[in-house]
């Protein structure tokens, strides 16, 4: 082995000992880890707003200021007008599930009669076992989401730790935002300056991919979000705000937005006014929007900043989710597409390296 490969091969073993005990510690503290990812992931976001609003005369420390308590007074807003909007929708929809119940029954019965399938007659003593399987399904289908849920609480003193938690991830995205050049500074000071260059390059490159990759991907499922509470309002369905920023938040999961929608969709259609016309105008707004976001939105905000594949991007958020559960999907994109870049990477220095164009073992190969 020469040289150069053993001194490449010790780098590579100290790198990957580093992330090992990262991810040790990430696990560990995976609370602390949590609030401090979500207050660089604010940070991140939020910081070429404040280098705009620097560039303009304004000093670092105020400019974070405005741009946090522009951002909280926003959430804030809103958050007034959904939660009586959203709490008046939950309420009417509770108290015509009933009586949707039934028409969606009668429905069932109709088109099983026109189909002429053989339904029991006696439906009280099936209606029982249909409770009793529900009751065993629906600890199987609640565990993922309890296991994420508990994640969110685990090695706190519960709601009330959590509570000081999310207090502190403002505090915590302030100093981010106020020290984010300083910190590139001194991280960029501990790579060795013979590979500084090449390293600051591919980290620059990083940093383009994934910042218009992730606001790119949160204004989308904004955009996504109000579009369909509007069509599905002016519909009239039930639970139209609600499914819309629901869809919106799933568009993030490939496909989950768009069957979300056309499933629970076309059931609140069908359970409000019995017919398939109102289903038919789901369906439509559903194409509208689905053409909007592929041919409009995507391409204009996102553009071809990563290109990863909808299974690859599924499996992120699933492996991200079993290994570090809510903190684990925040990041699971991101990570992915750095580890895309870093891929990528690897296989143009491989190509270009002695192991792949080895001319003593072309001439071996050759002459065997």
């Amino acid at each position: 082995m020469t040289d150069a490969a053993r001194r490449t091969l010790i780098r590579v073993g100290a790198g990957i000992a580093f992330f090992l005990v990262l991810i040790w510690l990430m696990r560990a503290l995976e609370s602390v880890t949590t609030m401090v990812m979500v207050a660089f992931f604010i940070a991140y976001i939020l910081d070429p707003v404040v280098i705009r609003l620097e560039s303009h005369g304004i000093r670092r420390q105020i400019s974070v200021l405005l741009i946090l308590f522009s951002v909280l007074s926003l959430v804030i807003g809103v958050l007034m007008v959904l939660i009586p909007a959203i709490s008046g929708e939950i309420y009417d929809f509770a108290a015509k599930v009933p009586k949707y119940i039934t028409e969606l029954s009668n429905l069932g019965l109709g088109i099983a009669e026109k189909l002429d399938l053989r339904l029991p007659k006696d439906w009280d003593v099936v209606t029982p076992e249909l409770i009793e399987k529900a009751r065993q399904l629906i600890p199987r289908l609640a565990d993922p989401a309890g296991r994420i849920v508990s994640s969110i609480f685990k090695s706190t003193f519960g709601i009330l730790s959590a509570l000081i938690h999310t207090l502190l991830v403002p505090v915590i995205a302030y100093y981010l935002l106020v020290s984010f050049a300083s910190l590139k500074m001194e991280i960029t000071d501990l790579i060795p300056p013979y590979t500084r260059k090449p390293i600051m390059e591919k980290m620059n490159e990083i940093d383009r991919v994934l910042a218009a990759f992730v606001r790119g991907q949160l204004t989308i499922a904004a955009i996504l979000g109000v579009l369909y509470s509007i069509g599905f309002t002016l519909i009239g369905i039930d639970l139209a705000i609600v499914l819309g920023i629901t869809c919106g938040i799933l568009w993030i999961i490939p496909y989950m937005g768009t069957i979300a929608a056309i499933v629970v969709g076309s059931a609140m259609a069908l359970a409000k006014y019995g017919d398939f016309v109102h289903v038919l105008y789901v369906w439509a707004w559903i194409c509208i929007v689905q053409l909007l976001e592929s041919y409009v939105l995507t391409p204009r905000i996102v553009g071809k900043a990563i290109g990863l594949h909808p299974v690859i991007y599924i499996l992120a958020l699933f492996v991200g989710a079993s290994l570090f559960g809510f903190v684990g999907m925040l990041v699971a994109i991101p990570v992915t597409a750095v580890l895309k870049v870093l891929l990528m990477t690897g296989v143009d220095a491989y190509r270009n390296s002695y192991l792949y164009n080895d001319p003593k073992g072309e001439r071996s190969g050759k002459s065997e």
